[in-house]
């Protein structure tokens, strides 16, 4: 009976810990340099993004099958955009593991699959006019209100071919003649 009751107890704490689980905080410390120039992690950027739009909105495990979410927002001008996009491959790399390895890169039309949602064929994008290097003037409003830092070097990068390099995620820097050049507002 005792032994009966100990595994009930083990179990529902278990289970408390799973739903309870906050998928904001980082795995370890790679993504320290962002949370310390921003002062929250990747993920808690992109849901406080996300949640300007839909309040009900909370990042779940991403996915390291790439894109690592989808922008399927009814109200979609918060993630339907290459900053939001950028902000979610960050949280993928903040939440794996990743160790010593450089972390997830993605492929050739990743932020096309993000924005579209068509990966699967399981989601419904409502993203239909999306924004590269900028936000709508409406929601970058918002994100000043609301006191949310973005790096200034996200406004300025996004391949051109939808992929997206972790190596260059810490300084976003790339080749030139691969970024979209498009004027920040």
């Amino acid at each position: 009976m005792h032994i009966f009751f100990l595994a009930i107890c083990s179990s529902l704490f278990f289970a408390t810990q799973v739903l309870g689980q906050d998928h904001t905080s980082c795995s370890g410390a790679q993504m320290d340099w962002y949370t310390g120039v921003v002062g929250e992690t990747p993920c808690r950027t992109y849901e406080r993004l996300r949640q300007i739009c839909n309040a009900e909105y909370q990042v779940g495990q991403m996915n390291s099958s790439l894109p690592p979410d989808f922008c399927t927002d009814q109200k979609s001008a918060c993630c339907c955009n290459s900053i939001a996009f950028t902000l979610s491959m960050l949280c993928l790399n903040c939440q794996a593991p990743i160790g010593t390895g450089s972390g997830y890169d993605a492929p050739a039309g990743t932020l096309q699959n993000y924005l579209n949602a068509s990966i699967d064929g399981t989601h419904k994008s409502h993203c239909y006019v999306p924004t590269y290097q900028n936000f709508t003037t409406d929601i970058q409003t918002a994100v000043c209100n609301q006191n949310m830092k973005i790096l200034d070097d996200m406004y300025t990068v996004a391949w051109r071919d939808g992929s997206w390099y972790t190596r260059d995620s810490h300084i976003f820097t790339g080749q030139s003649a691969d970024l979209y050049s498009l004027p920040r507002f």
